[in-house]
This record gives structure tokens, sequence and C-alpha cells, in this order.
């Protein structure tokens, strides 16, 4: 029989691995589907003739699954069964080691670690790290493939496997000693959306798998701090403190800005009142940038007072939103446009915006291998924008500053209105 790997794995690797520890997937297989049919996106959207089809790829999954197989194939397995779903806030994660994140900066837990079976066994390539270096220097920024800086200490090369259609990141240096050369970051494939991957990764502090479904790769920006070794700056990423945002200034005569950085219900209530009475007694240019940079979300309960207090305003609205804009940031878009007639710039929101989760619990599995954290909230009005993003109207350039694009803009429209 052919191995589960040859049959369901989205990627096919062209080297060896060395041998990981195993897993008996079909409960945890039988364990997801189960989860997944609670989802309220499933409930919406698994019908009829599509939910036979699902069921029919739930059970010949099932049937291949005879002998152990490795903890990463199986990961990969039941993230395709979750990929039937559009709903990007149902996510599974392998969960990780009990040590504390600060452990990895001890030099005695280093030593133990890298002594275990865990690191001893993790995946690594059996590429040669020299003549692979060589091969991904002075790539393009717009190619996926090249070298990578995963935050100021890690060093990644990402390379093409014989599947055109797949990638590999693998280790080329690391000052973290829970890292070496070698080991495998990321498998990387391309979704059927162009310039979007679905990346399976290795979390760097815990070395736990992760999972990004439809990650979107512009201007040499893989994941939020693993960019392209030659690239500066990418300005789609905002680069400020949380302490700089919900404030009122002036970037102009005529233009005033606010960076809106989360609509986290536990933390922003303060900041949202502040931000209210400063839109009363400070708001008067005619012009409003409001940035959504970074913004993943939070509740109704901040966003929506904001917009009410902005509806007692005469102000031109414009935002600014990136790939990482997501949830109820999204919606705060999508009401801004409706309802103020606001001009959307940047890039295309994450997508995360239709399904969400009320509660916040999650559930790990019958191994203890995987968790799964479920979606209990839906508003369908939004559905159209699930897991494609809010897209702008108008697109601005990552390697150039982009609220000076917007002003740019703005200018340009108060001048074709002369």
């Amino acid at each position: 029989m052919k191995t589960l790997f040859t049959l369901l794995v989205l990627i096919s690797f062209p080297f060896q691995l060395i041998a990981q520890s195993k897993c008996d997937c079909k409960p945890e297989l039988d364990f997801v589907y189960e989860q997944m049919k609670s989802n309220s996106s499933f409930k919406d959207q698994i019908k009829g003739k599509k939910r036979l089809e699902v069921e029919e790829k739930y059970q010949n999954l099932g049937a291949q699954m005879e002998e152990d197989i490795s903890t990463l194939d199986c990961f990969w397995v039941l993230n395709d069964l979750m990929a039937v779903v559009q709903d990007k806030h149902s996510t599974l994660t392998e969960v990780g080691p009990n040590y504390k994140a600060e452990s990895i900066l001890d030099s005695v837990f280093i030593q133990e670690y890298r002594s275990t079976e865990a690191f001893q066994n993790f995946p690594k390539t059996d590429r040669n790290i020299e003549e692979l270096k060589q091969s991904l220097q002075g790539k393009a920024t717009e190619d996926i493939e090249g070298i990578y800086a995963i935050g100021n200490k890690i060093k990644m090369g990402v390379y093409r496997t014989s599947s055109p259609d797949s990638l590999v990141g693998v280790i080329l240096s690391s000052e973290m000693g829970i890292w070496e050369p070698g080991q495998i970051y990321s498998y990387i494939k391309e979704s059927n959306i162009p310039s979007h991957y679905d990346i399976t990764y290795y979390s760097s502090v815990r070395k736990n798998l992760l999972f990004s479904k439809a990650q979107f790769f512009d201007y040499g920006m893989l994941l939020p701090g693993v960019v392209k070794e030659n690239v500066q700056k990418n300005y789609a990423w905002i680069d400020k403190e949380e302490e700089e945002g919900y404030t009122l200034s002036y970037l102009s005569d005529d233009v005033q800005y606010v960076w809106l950085n989360s609509f986290f219900r536990k933390t922003m209530p303060a900041k949202r009142d502040a931000l209210i009475a400063q839109i009363s007694t400070d708001l008067s240019a005619k012009n409003l940038i409001i940035d959504l940079r970074n913004n993943a979300g939070g509740a109704d309960k901040i966003s929506l007072p904001i917009l009410k207090a902005l509806k007692k305003k005469s102000v031109n609205i414009y935002i600014i939103t990136n790939f990482f804009t997501g949830s109820n940031a999204e919606m705060t878009t999508v009401r801004l446009k409706k309802q103020f007639d606001a001009t959307q710039l940047g890039q295309r929101t994450y997508g995360a915006i239709s399904y969400g989760s009320n509660y916040g619990r999650s559930y790990d599995s019958p191994s203890g291998l995987f968790n799964f954290y479920p979606t209990d909230m839906r508003q369908k009005q939004f559905i159209a924008y699930e897991e494609v993003g809010v897209r702008p109207d108008v697109t601005l350039a990552p390697e150039s500053d982009w609220i000076e694009q917007t002003l740019k803009y703005i200018e340009s429209q108060s001048e074709g209105k002369k």
C-alpha cells in the first residue's frame, strides 16, 4: 500500500526527513470532523450534495489510515479536511511543549534540549546548506524563493521542491539555540488565489506546528516578522508601539489621523471612550485617515461606538488596511465604506470576517497532540468577504510610506474637485 504521506499530504518532498514522532491519526481525524460539524460555518456551507462530498472525503481519509503516521503528516491531513469549509477563524494547532518562553535564553536549558530526541529527530533537509545559500542569493523581492530574516536572530532559505507549486523553508543560520542549520521551519504550497500560499510552519519559540491558510506574499513578507533579508522596509506592516494607537492627530491643516490598532474588548474600553471624547471636541479637519493596519479585530462594543461618534461629524474618511486587518476590523472597514462612503487604501484584508468565537474556548484532540479552536458566531452579511477579504479601492505600493501615499491621494482628490 502507498504510504498516507504519498496519498494525502499537500507537498511532495524530494529529500529525506529524519524520523519524526508517530501519531495514530484516525482518532484525530474523527475528533476534528466532529468539531467541524459543530461550527457555524459548517452548518452554513456544507449542505445537500456538498455534505455528501465532504462525508465521502472524510471516510476516504479515514480508510487510508491503517498505520501510524508522523505528526506532521497527520497535521497536513487534518488541515486538508478543514479546508473544505471557508472559515479562517477556526484553526488547528499542535499543542506546544510546556517550557516557558524565556527558557530559550537559558544556556543550561538549551544544552539539555539539544540532547533530547525531539531536537535530534526534528525534520531536517539533506540539502547542503552552503550550496543552498549560494543558490538563493540575489533572488528578486517578488520571488517567493530566497533568503528570509525571521526576526533578527534566524535566517531561512525558501526553495521550490520537485513539485512546482510547493516550497520548503530551511534554517540557514540561527542565534537561537533551539534551532540549527538544516532544520525545517516551513512547508509552503500555492493556494487557489494568486500570490497566496497555504503554510505549515513551526513557531519560532516552541517549535509546535501552526497553519496559515491563504497567506498573502507581497514585497518579500511571507509572515509577520518573516521578511526577505534584502527588504529594508515593507510599509504594508505598520511599525508602531501599541501606545501610539487611539490618538487623534493632525497631519496637515485639512487632514487628521488615528491608528485603531485593536478592538479587543478587555483592554480597549478606556481608549475607546477617550477617542470618542477627542472626536467630539477635536475632530475638525475636512479629511480623516483611519489606519486599521495590524488590527486583528475584537468586539462591536469597541468599534461601533466610534462609528456612532463619527456620524455626528461631516468628514471625508479614508481607511488604510493591510493583509493583517482582520475580523471586526474588516467589519469596520465594510461599515465605513457603506455608511460613510469611505475610500479604502492599501491591501486586501485577511478574510476572517463572517465567523467568530464568542467564548474563546478550544479543545484538545484525543492524543493531546492538537488543539481545535471552533467558531460559534456567524454574521452572514459578511460571507462574501470570507477568505478573500475586503479589497481596497486604491492599492498602495509597499516600498514607500503608506500615510504619505494616502495624503497624496487625498490632495489629488481635492485638486480634482476645484
